[in-house]
């Protein structure tokens, strides 16, 4: 990692290399650009400047990787590279998450942005989610090709609403909302597996989708610094199972980090590089 980091400043540092890396990534660069500014508007009109507006942070990243994702689909019309199962998963979790955002308020930021922002940007990345899923199955079904996507996300969802049954907070007083928003939170820590294994299948990548893990890293980031300074506060020491539960949410999400772990090593590999993500498998990146 340091001598990505190395070669990654070596680029900045050089005018020539930088300027190079930009018009590669250009469109890249620009969306992203736009999409920073929409942030920072949001911040400024929306948030009280708290801490917890990184879970909104958080959340408005996730909702932008979908959105990139539905965009490249519909340019080159084609669902190539693109995991159903994984795709699947996320709508089921994030409708599961909205199921305890909307009604309740015990998992929401503790800002401006918990009373309306955070619960639209979910609700948008629902939409979005369903969107994929729907371009996969139906309007461009001849395009996606489901002997690559093996990986039966069953075995992901089932253990993960087990999970959540047995260790779940309390800050909704609701077991139902308090279950749902457990399990959406455990299936996030596995649901981009049935995308590495279809990287591995396949062999190869699309830049879309190496970005979109990439996006969603980043905004599993962010919720993880958020709640491992707040984890204290879903322990409930009344009760066994739950006097822990805290230190199990961020279990879980150290393991989601750990779980993509190999694949941001490589992509920060080829960005530092200057190699097109699409050669994140080759050996030598």
């Amino acid at each position: 990692m340091a001598m990505s980091v190395q070669e990654f400043a070596n680029i900045v540092t050089d005018k020539e290399k930088l300027l190079a890396w930009f018009e590669r990534n250009k469109s890249s660069v620009k969306a992203w650009g736009a999409f920073i500014a929409v942030v920072f508007v949001l911040f400024f009109l929306f948030s009280d400047g708290d801490f917890s507006f990184l879970m909104t942070l958080s959340s408005l990243i996730g909702m932008f990787s979908f959105l990139m994702v539905v965009y490249k689909i519909e340019i080159s019309k084609s669902c190539a590279g693109v995991s159903l199962k994984m795709i699947e998963c996320y709508l089921v979790l994030i409708f599961a998450r909205l199921c305890s955002i909307i009604p309740f308020e015990g998992y929401l930021p503790y800002d401006r942005s918990g009373d309306w922002l955070y619960q639209t940007v979910e609700g948008i990345s629902f939409c979005l989610a369903g969107s994929i899923v729907y371009l996969c199955r139906y309007r461009y079904k001849d395009t996606y090709d489901p002997s690559a996507d093996t990986l039966n996300h069953l075995f992901l969802i089932i253990p993960s609403a087990a999970l959540a049954l047995l260790f779940h907070p309390s800050l909704n007083a609701f077991m139902p909302a308090d279950v749902s928003w457990t399990f959406a939170l455990y299936l996030e820590s596995v649901c981009v597996l049935p995308q590495l294994f279809m990287f591995q299948k396949e062999g190869k990548v699309e830049p879309f989708t190496t970005h979109f893990l990439a996006g969603q890293a980043l905004s599993k980031v962010l919720s993880f610094i958020f709640w491992i300074s707040s984890y204290s506060e879903l322990n409930d020491p009344t009760k066994t199972l739950k006097s822990f539960v805290g230190v199990w949410v961020i279990v879980m999400q150290i393991v989601q980090l750990i779980v993509m772990g190999d694949f941001i090593y490589h992509y920060i590999r080829c960005l530092s590089k200057g190699v097109p993500v699409q050669f994140i498998l080759t050996e030598d990146v």
